[in-house]
């Protein structure tokens, strides 16, 4: 065979391997996979429970708070929520009163901040058919206030922890004065040791003496007959 033969009989034998490949397709290839699977992922909530306990007595709780906003529980009475009063006997015209409040944490994450303020405060006739003297007075500033935390026996000075509101001397509260008083009505931290925010971890309980001074309302006969009311709020924030 001439090699001008031979040549073109070689070209004819790569046209048709071309053909075949094009008409065959590109061939055989393997597909791999590789695949992993985390199951059971949840997202959950702990709890901020808030346990107050005035005087030793029934511990109020704001998780019994049965209608919105849920887990605030006003202790007036409202949908069976009732707190204890911190004062029941106090005297207008006597000397300072004092009331014990231990707090605890009864959720599962940690507070930030204890945080107090008065609210409803009103005054009035102690008895309707009895006459008052002068004009009652517009809020509570004429009450002066020191919030004390101690120890869980509430000894002062003898386990005094930190003067968490009102005029101090170092860890402890001073006689209260007008420069802290019942007229706080919007919410106001709790202090601890070295003057930081008191903060309220899971499971713990911190313990107050809260003391109040009436002898700022005035004296005389304006105070016969009167009554003053007031509600305390304690608050924690996650």
């Amino acid at each position: 065979m001439s090699r001008k033969r031979l040549k073109q009989y070689l070209m004819l034998l790569f046209a048709i391997g071309v053909i075949a490949v094009a008409m065959t397709g590109s061939g055989t290839f393997a597909t791999f996979n590789a695949e992993t699977t985390n199951p059971g992922n949840t997202f959950a909530a702990g709890t901020l429970f808030l346990h107050d306990t005035p005087n030793g007595g029934t511990t109020c709780t704001s998780e019994s708070a049965t209608s919105a906003p849920f887990n605030i529980n006003p202790g007036d009475g409202s949908n069976g929520n009732v707190c204890a009063a911190l004062f029941t006997a106090g005297d207008l015209t006597g000397s300072v009163q004092t009331a014990h409040l231990a707090l605890n944490n009864a959720g599962s994450i940690n507070a930030s901040d204890i945080k107090f303020d008065v609210n409803g405060c009103t005054w009035s006739k102690t008895n309707g058919a009895s006459p008052t003297f002068g004009t009652d007075p517009t809020d509570c500033s004429g009450l002066y206030l020191t919030i004390q935390e101690t120890g869980a026996s509430y000894a002062v000075p003898g386990s005094d922890v930190y003067c968490a509101f009102g005029p101090a001397t170092g860890n402890n509260c001073n006689a209260p004065n007008n420069t802290a008083t019942l007229n706080t009505t919007s919410l106001t931290a709790l202090k601890t040791t070295g003057g930081v925010t008191a903060g309220l971890n899971a499971g713990t309980t911190r313990y107050y003496v809260i003391s109040i001074d009436p002898s700022g309302v005035g004296s005389g006969n304006f105070l016969q007959n009167r009554t003053v009311k007031f509600a305390m709020t304690w608050h924690l924030d996650q």
